[in-house]
């Protein structure tokens, strides 16, 4: 809100010579007259906002008489309709009669004419309005049932989960629930207020020392629980639009309970529907209604924020109804007092409570003018305040009850105490005295509810704050968003389970192919083990002959290796006698170095002399060897090569046959490009006989023949055969060629370039050369 500056007069600020204007001290009369124009706005502006409240208040006053205009025509036009029935039945009924005269007088000539009927402008226009106000009110019962109709409808597309205890339709029962109460207790304040005329000038009312006494404050004590009725649903309704998702369903599985107290308000508007409230009704129900709902909130809701707008609104409309019931008690307890009581302590304390009520509400008064919710200058959007104001409201409230509670048992004692005894003084001072005991208890919560007022008035933009641009989304829209996301998934998820189906359905079709293919694998299976079985025993038998050569091989392997160590130790002979004649030989040649140096010593011999010395000497030593050799073993020896030289003749061997091949690759290719040049043979057909059967099985045996004779040709000029020269024990080579390979040389070592002849027997494996002879 905008501060409000004081208007200033042009005289208190003259202007001085010089480069700028500056401000002269202020006098006394300039200062009087700022503060008496300071007054006047200040005036005007109260004159406003009190001219703008009585707007408001005669708009509403005409708003409530056009309501009371409505309700008598709705009541005119159900009048009209009962006298509409009862004027169609008397026609009903003057037609019959008529019928009847008609009858009685079918033999007369003429027939009596009616009188013509009387025509009333005013009751044809009330009955076109009574008309009129039927037809709309039977629209808005259509309307009504269509409605009803609809969320049936609507409630029948919802799932269950939705309509179960505790679920969301609670939650919305709850949400349609708080304002039903609160429009319920707002027509019955104010009914209760026009049927008892409650105001501010009941203290000059008579009779309030009996009947009326009572009835005004049952109605002002009605008023004044259905004010704090309405301030706690207030706060529920802010709540609910405030707090979480979980605190939502936890109030809205409370909706059974709650739903209980709106009976004690129900059988309240029946009772002003018949016209039979008074004082004689008990209104405890709506006071354990109350507190349940303060209970309520206080454990459910407490943590949420209030909108201190509304809530200091409900705290000037509670302090408002307080004050009323206060003021008819008051008023009720000076009329209980008799004559020459007027300054006794009772008549001051209810004279200052007075006094105190008459404040509050001159203050109440500035303090709604200065309420949000008009567009005028100086009013804030919104009002501010921290939690220490709201616990000074609260606690505004508690002492306001306990007064209203106190004034009212007190008028009900007095009201008790003087039943009986109506003329009689010494009543009416015991009222008196028993008040004074509590009036210095009194006097105190009288003046607590003027604190936050006066701050407010004393400082009025303090709690002044602007509207809040972004408001929380309630927890209502927020289920219904996940609802409908729910509705979403499951629509998708039927999409999805009609997929599936189909391809449940494909599946079970290839599946019955599947089902054709494997009875047709499970014949081939059978067929496919049988088959197995036999190959199984073909294996064992295979396996059996298999091990039998295996053990044929083992046990020639065995006699190759006996053979191999025999040849090894025949070798090892050979090793030893190498070594002794080495050994000799060195002494032989130490001796000839010896005859040497000897014949050097001596005179020179002839050449043929040394010559024949030599060859002497040479056929000594030659027979000397030959006695040791001869001596040195009992048998001939057989003579084997050294490892080394079996190894170059096995590299030799690989090499001629890697050659052979080479060879027989090139002659191969040669050949096939040498025919592929030639021309192709022509062959004439040659047209056989039948008779000549015999010749033609001769020529086809001579022509394999030849072919075979051919094919041995071929291979005997392309494959080369090495003779085997260590088939012969004496030593020397060999004369008979081996069935072998061509590249196995011969026994003796040496290579032999004959070839097998094609006719040559196959050897026999014993006559092959061990392993360990290669």
């Amino acid at each position: 809100a905008r501060p409000l500056h004081p208007r200033v007069l042009p005289s208190s600020a003259p202007k001085t010579p010089g480069c700028g204007v500056t401000a002269s001290p202020a006098t006394p009369c300039q200062e009087a007259m700022n503060e008496m124009n300071d007054e006047l706005q200040e005036n005007a502006r109260e004159t406003e906002l009190e001219l703008r409240e009585q707007l408001d208040m005669a708009t509403a006053r005409v708003r409530e008489a056009e309501k009371r205009v409505e309700a008598a025509q709705e009541t005119v036009a159900d009048y009209q309709q009962t006298i509409k029935k009862y004027r169609e039945l008397t026609a009903h009924l003057q037609d019959v009669n008529r019928e009847l005269m008609s009858q009685q007088e079918a033999s007369a000539e003429k027939q009596q004419q009616p009188p013509p009927e009387m025509f009333d402008f005013k009751i044809k226009f009330a009955e076109t309005k009574a008309h009129a106000k039927a037809i709309e009110m039977e629209l808005r019962q259509m309307e009504v049932q269509q409605a009803n109709r609809h969320v049936s409808l609507l409630t029948s597309f919802m799932p269950d989960s939705f309509l179960r205890h505790g679920g969301d339709h609670d939650c919305i029962l709850v949400l349609l629930l708080i304002p039903r109460l609160i429009c319920k207790a707002e027509l019955i304040s104010k009914q209760a207020q026009e049927k008892f005329d409650l105001n501010e000038n009941c203290a000059e009312r008579a009779g309030l020392r009996g009947a009326p006494g009572e009835q005004l404050s049952f109605a002002a004590g009605l008023v004044y629980s259905l004010s704090l009725l309405q301030a706690t649903l207030h706060k529920y309704e802010q709540a609910l639009n405030k707090c979480s998702v979980e605190v939502y369903k936890k109030v809205g599985m409370l909706y059974p309970e709650m739903s209980v107290h709106e009976r004690s308000l129900d059988f309240l508007i029946e009772l002003l529907h018949k016209d039979q409230l008074d004082e004689t009704v008990n209104v405890e129900p709506l006071t354990k209604a109350i507190k349940y709902y303060q209970h309520l909130y206080s454990i459910h809701l407490a943590e949420q924020a209030e909108d201190c707008t509304m809530q200091l609104a409900d705290h000037i409309k509670f302090t408002q109804s307080a004050l009323d019931c206060m003021g008819v008690e008051v008023c009720r307890l000076r009329a209980f007092l008799q004559a020459g009581q007027e300054a006794s302590d009772l008549a001051i304390l209810l004279k200052d409570l007075e006094t105190s009520c008459s404040d509050i509400r001159q203050f109440c008064k500035k303090i709604r003018r200065r309420m949000p919710g008009t567009d005028a200058p100086g009013i804030p959007a919104a009002l501010g305040f921290g939690q220490q104001v709201s616990d000074t409201l609260l606690d505004c409230r508690k002492h306001l009850t306990w007064v209203v509670a106190v004034l009212q048992e007190v008028a009900a004692a007095g009201a008790q105490l003087i039943a009986p005894l109506p003329h009689r003084g010494a009543p009416g001072g015991e009222p008196g005295g028993a008040s004074v005991l509590s009036r210095a208890d009194l006097r105190h919560p009288g003046h607590q509810p003027l604190r936050v007022p006066a701050a407010v008035l004393q400082h009025p933009h303090q709690y002044d704050a602007d509207r809040p641009q972004t408001k929380p989304t309630p927890p209502a829209e927020l289920r219904a968003a996940a609802l409908r996301a729910e509705i979403t998934d499951a629509e998708g998820l039927g999409l999805k389970l009609e997929d599936r189906e189909t391809v449940i359905k494909e599946l079970k079709k290839s599946l019955k192919i599947k089902g054709e293919e494997l009875s047709e694998a499970n014949v081939r299976l059978s067929l496919l083990e049988k088959k197995l079985d036999s190959a199984s025993k073909d294996a064992d038998d295979r396996v059996e002959k298999i091990q039998t050569k295996l053990d044929e091989t083992q046990t020639l392997l065995k006699k190759k290796e006996k053979e191999f160590e025999e040849t090894m130790d025949a070798l090892q002979a050979d090793i030893d006698q190498l070594e002794s004649e080495k050994v000799e030989l060195k002494q032989r040649l130490n001796n000839q170095s010896k005859r040497t140096i000897e014949g050097l010593r001596g005179a020179p011999a002839s050449g043929v002399a040394s010559i024949v010395s030599g060859i002497a000497g040479e056929e000594q030593q030659r027979g000397v060897g030959t006695g040791q050799a001869a001596g040195g073993g009992s048998g001939p020896v057989q003579v084997k090569d050294s490892p080394l030289l079996l190894q170059q003749i096995e590299a030799l061997q690989l090499s001629i046959k890697h050659l052979k091949n080479e060879n027989n690759r090139l002659k191969g290719a040669q050949m096939k490009m040498e025919l592929a040049s030639l021309k192709p043979l022509h062959v004439a057909k040659v047209s056989v006989a039948k008779n000549k059967h015999g010749e033609d099985l001769a020529t086809v045996s001579l022509y394999r023949k030849t072919s075979q004779l051919l094919e041995t040709l071929y291979q005997m000029s392309t494959n080369t055969k090495v003779v085997d020269m260590k088939q012969t024990k004496s030593g020397g080579c060999c004369t008979t060629p081996r069935e072998a390979a061509p590249w196995e040389p011969t026994r003796c070592g040496r290579w032999c370039s004959s070839t097998r002849a094609p006719a040559s027997p196959r050897p026999s494996a014993s006559s092959r050369p061990p392993p360990s002879s290669r």
